[in-house]
């Protein structure tokens, strides 16, 4: 029997560290017990109406059931300490119905009575396939060339990659520039832009860089560009591993129910949940307030809904997660135009932000080198699920102080943020002793608002650096979608503090198509007007064809067109361009070279995993990515696939339809997660099968009856079918053939395969004579 109704009780707060191990079902109890006095049952247990799928000894005594108190408390009853035995009719509030044929009892107790484990409904976690690494080596190119006013430059960006399995990734990108002068001598140079060596330990959420990195900052510090060793967190490791607090709400339901989960209006899950207490995750699209219902509906049909705010802010790490890094090195200088000024200062910095609570996080950062060093701290909270706040104090040597705050709230039609960072006159970080330094007020409001088809709002900001008059900006901004894919849009801004400095922009946008746009536009700047006239294809991301046609009015009148072609073996784009008195044509290509697997590939440009797929062989055989055709294997049997992510999980696989028919495929399918821009070798084995329709006839040339059966000696046997057809395989040059038909009668028949025979050749008619 069910429970009368369904009791919903439920309760929004935010996730929170979960014991998977609540989750696993209780093993059978099997051990042998006593008999005291009655009948020995072990008997399947259906509590409120769900199967626990485990056996439970129990005693018969004439029509009652008793069990062993330690039994009945592993289901989940509340019972007093004790082991003895105890019969089901003498528990309050329980009632219970034993079925001897299905050799079952039905237990029903009221949920105040029990103590389940809480189900996990919804859980956004889940593991990654173990990340993987081929060895090799990869270089990324991108050589643009113009030619205008007699005069030509060419520059070239690479990108040279090494990787191996558990050894990490040594990169280096380096830009090369030829330009021509005007008396027709070309010069030009070569820079060096970052080395590292980057090894990930995706267990532990952790990188080790060494070589050219960044030092690790907070909204409230500036990063610095430096050469030397970092350690941190780097969460794109577990890509599904959930950072941030996400809504919770836990439920109780008497009885076997199912559970419906609304977000915004949009059903994100369905499911059924068994009696006992749940707990069901909701996960926001983005960082907004909204509103979650919960829907619980019962065997009878009867049903019961609670709704709850909640606000989600990515801002904000999970309770008891840390994300933190360090680093030592000294300040890269001259980043593009020197290939190795470093400064001569050993800096150093640390890190740390912590989720306290799922309302609060904590986060501190310091560094010092180059006679300079700060110390400082922050914090972001959220609030009563309203909105975030968020705090900072930083200060450094020779009493100089930076503080900032702010708070920003976001929901589905409207959004606000504002936001300040002030210091005083003695406040430095490292980065002052190499560049600017820190400004002494940065303020920024905004407000927007989303109503049906429409966005619109505005933003205020105030900027002043030493020496420096203070700098305010106000802008407008609107935007309307029409029907028919066109869209309006419109911004003003206008310098607070300097009344002829102001700019206006109009603009309509029309979408004939998923790719193909038209956008006119007029824009004012200060005391220029021009306007724009703009047609657009974007090439597709699977590669193909596109263009790209501009017209410009005003002083700075011209155009501008071009034409791109992307393939899997590289991009290349060609343009010509006027603007104003000036004229030139471009062209741009930009690829990858691979070697990997004792073979050497031309690919588009990879800038994060790949996989080189082999069939053993097999050539022209369609691979697909995530159900998407990407290519066909070639003469060697092998394909490069540039598109994928790194630690997440991506489906390959291939279409065996276009496989010979003495060929055949282990596997058609796999699942890998390429290391860090690594490549792996995704294997489809492909075995030949030497197979043949053999026609099998008796000595007057008629077919053998159908469902005769054939044996080899080698495998399954094979049944003869219309016109005496039999599919056979693993035959040798000569094979003995043993036929049974279904009148019990037997024959035998020699089938010769030819050593050149390819595909299915059908071989016949073959004689069968009596056995004798």
């Amino acid at each position: 029997m069910l429970a009368a109704a369904s009791v919903l009780a439920l309760k929004a707060a935010t996730v929170h560290a979960l014991d998977h191990t609540t989750d696993a079902i209780p093993p059978p109890s099997m051990d042998p017990r006593v008999s005291m006095s009655g009948e020995d049952l072990y008997l399947e247990v259906v509590l409120n109406g769900t199967a626990t799928e485990r056996l439970m000894h129990f005693i018969r005594r004439g029509q009652v059931l008793c069990a062993n108190a330690a039994d009945l408390r592993g289901l989940g009853l509340v019972l007093p300490p004790g082991d003895e035995m105890r019969c089901l009719r003498e528990i309050d509030g329980l009632r219970y119905g034993y079925d001897a044929s299905q050799q079952r009892v039905t237990i029903d107790v009221p949920t105040g009575q029990l103590d389940l484990p809480r189900r996990i409904l919804n859980q956004p976690e889940r593991n990654a396939t173990k990340a993987t690494s081929g060895t090799g080596l990869l270089l990324n190119y991108d050589v643009y060339a113009a030619h205008g006013g007699g005069l030509g430059n060419v520059s070239g960006l690479a990108e040279l990659r090494a990787f191996s399995d558990d050894k990490g990734v040594l990169s280096n990108t380096s830009l090369t520039r030829r330009y021509q002068e005007a008396g027709g001598t070309w010069r030009g140079d070569t820079v060096r832009l970052d080395t590292q060596w980057r090894l990930s330990f995706p267990e532990s959420s952790t990188v080790l860089t060494i070589g050219d990195t960044f030092t690790g900052y907070t909204s409230w510090s500036r990063a610095t560009r430096i050469g030397g060793v970092a350690l941190g967190t780097d969460f794109a490791l577990q890509p599904y591993r959930v950072t941030t607090p996400l809504p919770q709400f836990f439920g109780q339901a008497t009885a076997p129910s199912s559970v419906d989960l609304y977000v915004d209006g949009i059903r994100q899950y369905t499911g059924k949940v068994p009696p006992g207490p749940f707990q069901l995750t909701a996960v926001p699209g983005v960082d907004q307030a909204g509103q979650a219902q919960v829907v619980l509906t019962d065997a009878l049909g009867r049903t019961s809904t609670v709704t709850f705010p909640f606000y989600a802010a990515r801002q904000l790490l999970r309770a008891g997660l840390d994300d933190w890094s360090v680093e030592l090195g000294t300040v890269r200088e001259a980043y593009g135009l020197d290939s190795f000024a470093y400064g001569d200062d050993p800096v150093g910095s640390g890190t740390w932000r912590r989720g306290v609570t799922d309302h609060l996080t904590l986060e501190t950062h310091a560094e010092g080198g180059a006679s300079r060093s700060t110390a400082g701290f922050g914090a972001v909270w959220n609030p009563f699920g309203a909105g975030v706040l968020n705090a900072s104090y930083a200060g450094s040597r020779n009493g100089g102080a930076q503080y900032g705050a702010g708070f920003s709230w976001s929901g589905r039609f409207m959004n606000f943020s504002i936001d300040t960072l002030r210091s005083n006159d003695r406040y430095r970080d490292v980065a002052s002793s190499y560049g600017s330094p820190p400004p002494r007020a940065s303020d920024r409001a905004l407000v927007g608002f989303n109503v049906r088809e429409s966005s619109f709002g505005a933003n205020y900001i105030r900027l002043r650096y030493p020496g420096q008059p203070v700098t305010r900006y106000a802008g407008l901004f609107v935007l309307r979608n029409l029907r028919r894919g066109i869209a309006v849009n419109a911004s003003l801004n206008q310098n607070l503090d300097e009344r002829a400095d102001h700019s206006f922009f109009l603009g309509v946008t029309w979408a004939l198509d998923e790719r193909t746009t038209y956008t006119a536009s007029a824009q004012r700047d200060r005391d220029q007007t021009f306007g724009t006239i703009d047609a657009s294809r974007p090439i597709d991301g699977d590669g193909g064809f596109g263009w790209h046609a501009q017209g410009r009015s005003g002083e700075a009148s011209g155009g501008l067109g071009e034409v791109g072609w992307l393939g899997n073996h590289g991009q290349l784009t060609l343009g010509a361009s006027t603007i104003g008195p000036s004229s030139y044509t471009y062209a741009d290509a930009n690829g990858a070279l691979v070697l990997m697997g004792g073979h050497v590939f031309a690919a588009r440009r990879i800038d994060d995993a790949f996989a080189l797929v082999s069939t053993e062989g097999a050539p022209d055989i369609p691979v697909l990515l995530e159900n998407r055709r990407t290519g066909v294997t070639d003469s060697r049997g092998l394909l490069l696939v540039s598109r994928l992510n790194a630690w997440q999980d991506n489906r390959l696989a291939i279409d065996p339809i276009d496989l010979p028919a003495d060929e055949r495929v282990q596997r058609v399918d796999s699942v890998v997660a390429p290391a860090d821009r690594s490549g792996v070798i995704v294997r489809f084995p492909v075995v030949r099968v030497r197979a043949a329709l053999a026609i099998l006839v008796d000595g007057e040339g008629a077919p053998l009856p159908l469902g005769s059966v054939v044996e080899t000696g080698r495998g399954e046997p094979a049944i003869v079918g219309y016109d005496g057809q039999a599919y056979l395989d693993n035959l040798k040059g000569s094979t003995q053939l043993t036929v049974t038909k279904p009148d019990g009668s037997r024959c035998t028949a020699t089938l010769s395969y030819p050593a050149s025979a390819r595909d299915l050749p059908q071989l016949g008619p073959l004689p069968c004579r009596p056995s004798p």
